[in-house]
């Protein structure tokens, strides 16, 4: 689910059990800082499938019991 605000842009994974979010702040809005933020977030391995945006550990083509929303993120951090 994506939220734009005047001050910030977040985005939480549509997951129903995922409690993963991404925001990113800024000082006045632009046009183009919700595009920003959500290029960033492919870049990072979020997906988005029918306007439903999903962390990387919540992938669209596992089981929900497969998810992993600890590990991804070490692992990416590694």
């Amino acid at each position: 689910m994506r939220s734009i605000r005047d001050a910030s842009t977040q985005t939480t994974c549509d997951c129903e059990d995922c409690p993963s979010y991404a925001l990113t702040m800024h000082l006045q809005r632009s046009d183009d800082q919700a595009a920003r933020h959500h290029q960033t977030l492919i870049q990072d391995g979020w997906t988005d499938v029918e306007g439903r945006d999903y962390c990387p550990g919540c992938p669209v083509d596992r089981p929900e019991v497969e998810h992993d929303h600890v590990g991804a993120w070490d692992a990416a951090q590694a």
